[in-house]
């Protein structure tokens, strides 16, 4: 049993982590116009690995195994349907898997990333190809990240494959011309990922940590390339870290959620917030830049003594500063809490009621506990149990549904 659950938790690490990289080292082989043909080899060699590996041994180099298995897949179907009339097959024998550097699948990650964000495909297909292929995202989660019918996702997720198909990409590291073009969406599904991971919008974990590893892997990546070491991937590197920081102190031993004001400081990650501190501090001025300033956000928490003395009206400034860049009704939803925390709860109600009737925070939780909040520091406890209520209706994960159900309890007459 304890085999066969060790062998699970592998390819369970190897479908999050090394999916990418295969999918990216068989796309660059074999050109990008067999994308979805690889993909199918690495899923296949991945459902091989579960059939086999809890009934045997795990290989010592899983990825390498996965790689000559997809590869070997992929030139019978190429074969099959007479697209390839030469290739070599790697070697069957786990004494001899492929030759393939780190640095080699980073140069491949960094083509493929850039060439899934081909600026001849919309936006949005750029981000779900890019997603799902080297963020290694379900459908589902790929919906909610983007906050769309999953339905509406998988046809586009096809569609996406189909354009890039007939596009054809080169897979090389575009000029300098276009890559900073290519950067900002690159680094938006980047953030999307890390998010997804950051607060889970479904299931029954608030954190994925491994999503934000994959998301601070592939940023690594870009740092490491002096043509996308700038910057944007600094910023984001660096809110990264702070959030990253407090993972200790998110969750209690049984997984529920701790709000900012109850989290135990002292297990905040001292090398993480440096991190993040040595990063933002390369930016001399960035409120251009969405990412410094929502890093410049965190920076402020994670540095505050406590929740009473962090520079609320400083958050404000910065929320302030990022709505102005983008006018985004999450954006002005965050803030709402500085408002309250610098000017009071009825301000912060007044700010909050012109949100009600945004179509993005229709079915968004954080509205609802949002007011339940403000209630709360107005002691209305009425209103913050009807709002409380709201909130958990809309929660979509388990553990948030959990934590308001905590708070609701806690209201004084209940």
């Amino acid at each position: 049993m304890a085999g066969n659950q060790q062998a699970t938790q592998v390819i369970d690490h190897l479908f999050r982590n090394e999916f990418g990289k295969a999918v990216a080292y068989l796309t660059g082989k074999f050109g990008p116009s067999h994308l979805s043909a690889a993909e199918d080899a690495v899923q296949d060699a991945l459902m091989k690995a579960m059939q086999s590996w809890p009934f045997g041994t795990i290989p010592d180099n899983p990825t390498a195994w996965i790689i000559r298995v997809a590869n070997n897949k992929l030139i019978d179907q190429l074969r099959r349907q007479q697209k390839v009339y030469y290739a070599t097959q790697l070697p069957e024998t786990p004494e001899a898997p492929p030759i393939i550097s780190d640095d080699l699948f980073k140069d491949e990650m960094v083509k493929m990333m850039f060439a899934c964000c081909n600026p001849a495909m919309s936006t949005e297909h750029q981000l779900i190809l890019t997603l799902k292929i080297l963020g290694g995202l379900s459908i589902r989660e790929i919906a909610s990240s983007l906050l769309k019918k999953e339905e509406t996702i998988a046809k586009a997720y096809t569609r996406a494959k189909k354009k890039f198909k007939e596009e054809n990409p080169t897979l090389e590291i575009p000029t300098s011309g276009e890559i900073q073009n290519r950067l900002v969406v690159v680094l938006k599904v980047l953030y999307l990922l890390f998010n997804e991971g950051y607060k889970c919008t479904e299931g029954d974990q608030l954190i994925r940590k491994e999503l934000c590893e994959e998301a601070m892997r592939l940023n690594h990546i870009l740092l490491d390339k002096p043509e996308t070491n700038n910057e944007w991937t600094r910023a984001h590197m660096a809110l990264m870290h702070y959030h990253v920081a407090r993972f200790a102190a998110r969750t209690d031993e049984s997984g529920e959620a701790i709000s900012l004001e109850l989290q135990d400081r002292s297990k905040w990650d001292a090398q993480h917030i440096e991190l993040g501190n040595r990063y933002l501090n390369t930016i001399p001025e960035g409120y251009h830049n969405e990412y410094f300033i929502q890093a410049a956000i965190s920076g402020i928490h994670v540095n505050a003594r406590s929740y009473e003395q962090t520079n609320w009206a400083g958050i404000l400034t910065l929320y302030n500063h990022l709505y102005s860049l983008k006018p985004n009704p999450l954006i002005a939803l965050y803030r709402i809490i500085p408002v309250a925390m610098t000017h009071g709860p009825e301000v912060a109600l007044s700010e909050l009621s012109k949100l009600e009737n945004e179509p993005l925070l229709k079915h968004n939780h954080l509205l609802s506990a949002t007011r339940a909040e403000l209630y709360c520091q107005l002691a209305d406890w009425p209103k913050a149990k009807t709002a409380l209520h709201e909130a958990i209706q809309k929660a979509e994960n388990d553990k948030e549904k959990a934590f308001l159900n905590r708070k609701l309890v806690s209201i004084p007459g209940n």
